[in-house]
């Protein structure tokens, strides 16, 4: 994360660039750079965000009208030159992503819908991108960052978000809340319960020192008993606090692979309000050519 390029698709609705102010904010704190994206094809293809159709405009009034509203939200300075591209929206996405360290984005366009609906677009964005993916909304606010939420289960595809989370803390001073949290159904005694929530809080401050040591002074360390699911858990918890961003890894302990993209972390991306930087653990592994026909 240091000296980022930040990729920034848009369909040029005001929803839509309300990303450009996260990403100009990530952009001073972080030293980075913002590559503007706008992605079109012929109306009879369009379906959803990022898509506009603009098959009788010239590419050069395209890239005019979306340099002109980038800088109502993003500094010149910190803009390389737009880009316009005809294709399939979250392909397109997925190419420029390759040269990318950030993806910010909202969960919808035109469209308007609540991030409970997430887009097609945006959710095979936040599926395959190799690229870290913020997704924010216009209640989002990532400036200042001052609070983290930071999830684990323990695995080595939650430790993927553990570096993001330490990059932005040594740029920004924020605080990390690192949580772990433990399933009340999972136990059949009360007793046995306590003993392994006391448990995982012995492990848990055993992980904050080993991957967090060089900010461990900016970290608290919970594991939290809950009787709901996991993701209404963390819900609950960005309802409590106003965090500046939620950041989790897309896999958790089960490792599926499917679509890469855990239950837990789809639920958290529809229903919290807050940010959530999502990191994908097989960001290196290649899109299959099933997943390239969805």
């Amino acid at each position: 994360m240091e000296n980022p390029r930040i990729l920034v698709p848009t369909d040029l609705s005001d929803l839509s660039l309300i990303a450009f102010e996260s990403a100009n904010y990530l952009a001073d704190v972080l030293d980075g750079t913002i590559l503007p994206l706008h992605v079109y094809q012929p109306e009879k293809e369009s379906a959803s965000f990022p898509v506009t159709p603009k098959a009788s405009r010239q590419i050069a009034d395209i890239e005019k009208e979306f340099e002109a509203k980038v800088l109502q939200y993003a500094d010149e300075d910190n803009l390389e030159p737009v880009v316009v591209r005809k294709g399939k929206p979250w392909k397109i996405i997925m190419e420029e992503s390759e040269e990318a360290d950030l993806v910010v984005m909202t969960s919808h366009g035109r469209s308007g819908f609540s991030r409970l609906f997430l887009g097609s677009v945006t959710e095979r964005v936040v599926r395959f991108s190799k690229a870290p993916v913020l997704l924010v909304e216009k209640d989002s606010k990532i400036k200042p960052l001052t609070d983290i939420l930071l999830t684990t289960d323990f695995s080595d595809n939650s430790l993927e978000a553990f570096d993001y989370a330490k990059a932005f803390v040594k740029k920004t001073y924020a605080h990390i809340h690192l949580v772990h949290l433990v399933n009340l159904s999972q136990f059949d005694k009360i007793s046995s319960f306590e003993d392994q929530v006391a448990e995982r809080q012995k492990r848990l401050d055993e992980w904050a020192g080993e991957h967090l040591e060089d900010i461990r002074d900016k970290v608290t360390a919970e594991a939290l008993p809950v009787k709901s699911s996991i993701h209404e858990a963390i819900v609950h918890l960005t309802n409590q606090k106003k965090y500046s961003m939620v950041i989790m890894s897309t896999l958790g302990h089960t490792g599926l692979n499917y679509l890469r993209l855990g239950s837990t972390a789809a639920n958290v991306l529809r229903l919290v309000k807050t940010a959530v930087l999502s990191i994908n653990p097989k960001m290196d592994d290649p899109i299959g050519k099933e997943h390239g026909e969805l």
